[in-house]
């Protein structure tokens, strides 16, 4: 059964708009068909593009053509009463009808192009979603778990007509912050909620069968150029054949302020001068959306919505342990009590990337002996692929002041510490601790937490695990 997109009193609003006039929602505006005629010809293509009520016209001329298929006179009739506005009287006489004939011959005419406009919608919609599709990679996961509320932040943020048009979604490595956009993006493929999504990768990693860490390798860094490159390729407007960088870079401007379009920057921090992104986003915002992923918060940049990656609850962590232990064959997992488990998170908390290296490791080792590779008593000197991941980079270039101020986080457990109580473990002058902490905080290695009145600090489990193995050594 074809689906209803639009209803008969709808089909005929838009008929009696077929010239104009003041309305809130052209009726047909709203169609994934008006996105398929754009390519089709070069009529329907500037029809399609000049608005609601030139999308409105460009759907009724193809679909009317349509029509004549199934009858030449329905198609006539209809193009008489709304295109050329001749009146019901003058027509019946010309025709030698009744007016009361003419009624009926159009309501018939109006349901049959009704069926043909959702006949179409379907193609259409299902050809859209296809091609968008197509340009997501293969999920990494077989079920969300634990971010039922900051997916559903995310994709109201998206939906509602706010003032947000660039939100960033910020956390450390492993938190699966990929994951989460690659699964609110296919809601909202599937909700018909933009015009067209695209979605550009900066930096891939991989976990292997093995429980093991690949990182893509032999790629140059994301740079504004191919950006530029891929946005144009995705959007197909190599068609119009731009000869340069700057007239591809207005091409792809000029799309995205003509349609709601959302566009996914995924590892925003890999992109070369990322900073000098974002000024030229909020060129193209507006109607169009930007979900960036990213291991730098951005809360010091103006225009940007920050959403922070939690980190799995313990009950959380536990269901995707059990998952993940039933979709490898661990069975000792999969049915394994919460006391056994327990030692999982007491050490890698509820990073998820973290969590899966546990359990692939798993199935070649015992808990014991995986558990020690992020423990304190390991030698930090030795490899361990998920800390070298997720932190050495980033340790080897933090000032003394800030790994002093990590280090004294590492005392501070699950409460944290306030500012004040930081200042004397740290024994640093509250100016250079107050800058440290924000940009620690803009790292994404330190969660800040508390009230409005008294903010206190305190590190990922992770993140302690991993500056407990530096002071061992």
């Amino acid at each position: 059964m074809i689906p209803e997109y639009v209803k008969t009193n709808q089909v005929q609003e838009a008929l009696r708009l077929w010239h104009g006039g003041d309305v809130a929602n052209w009726p047909l505006a709203h169609l994934r068909l008006g996105l398929r005629l754009r390519p089709l010809h070069d009529t329907h293509r500037t029809l399609a593009e000049s608005g609601p009520a030139a999308q409105n016209r460009a759907i009724l001329d193809y679909t009317l053509t349509a029509l004549r298929e199934l009858s030449a006179e329905a198609e006539e009739l209809l193009r008489s009463r709304y295109q050329h506005r001749i009146e019901v009287m003058a027509l019946a006489n010309s025709l030698n009808l009744s007016e009361d004939s003419i009624y009926y011959r159009q309501r018939q005419a109006i349901s049959w192009l009704t069926d043909i406009i959702n006949q179409q919608e379907q193609e259409a919609s299902s050809s859209w979603q296809e091609r968008i599709l197509n340009r997501l990679e293969l999920p990494t996961y077989t079920q969300m778990i634990g971010v039922e509320i900051i997916q559903n932040q995310l994709q109201t943020t998206l939906t509602s007509g706010n003032e947000q048009f660039i939100i960033s979604l910020e956390g450390l490595g492993g938190l699966g912050k990929t994951a989460l956009a690659d699964f609110t993006v296919r809601q909202l493929i599937y909700q018909r909620a933009f015009d067209e999504i695209a979605w550009v990768t900066a930096k891939q990693t991989h976990l292997s069968m093995l429980g093991r860490l690949q990182v893509e390798s032999g790629k140059p860094a994301l740079t504004f150029p191919m950006l530029i490159e891929r946005l144009a390729s995705q959007f197909e407007l190599d068609d119009f054949n731009p000869t340069t960088q700057l007239q591809r870079q207005r091409l792809v401007q000029q799309f995205l302020r003509e349609r709601r379009c959302l566009v996914v920057i995924d590892n925003l921090e890999t992109v070369t001068d990322y900073r000098i992104l974002l000024p030229e986003l909020r060129k193209w915002q507006n109607p169009s959306k930007f979900v960036l992923t990213s291991r730098h918060r951005l809360l010091d940049e103006p225009g940007v919505f920050s959403l922070a990656m939690p980190e799995l609850s313990r009950a959380a962590a536990f269901q995707l342990i059990r998952l993940e232990g039933k979709r490898t064959g661990t069975t000792a997992l999969e049915n394994a009590p919460d006391q056994q488990l327990d030692p999982i998170y007491q050490v890698v908390g509820g990073n998820p990337m973290a969590l899966k290296l546990v359990v692939g490791q798993l199935r070649f080792h015992s808990l014991s002996r995986v558990l020690n590779r992020f423990s304190e008593n390991r030698d930090p000197t030795q490899s361990n692929d998920l800390f070298d991941y997720i932190y050495q980079e980033i340790w080897e270039q933090l000032p003394d002041d800030s790994k002093i101020t990590l280090l004294a986080l590492s005392q501070a457990g699950e409460m944290g510490f306030t500012f004040e109580h930081l200042v004397e473990v740290a024994n640093l002058p509250e100016e250079r601790l107050e800058s440290n902490l924000e940009q620690l905080i803009l790292l994404s290695l330190v969660e800040p937490g508390g009230t409005l009145l008294e903010k206190r600090y305190r590190l990922h489990r992770l993140t302690d695990s991993f500056v407990h193995r530096l002071m061992v050594g």
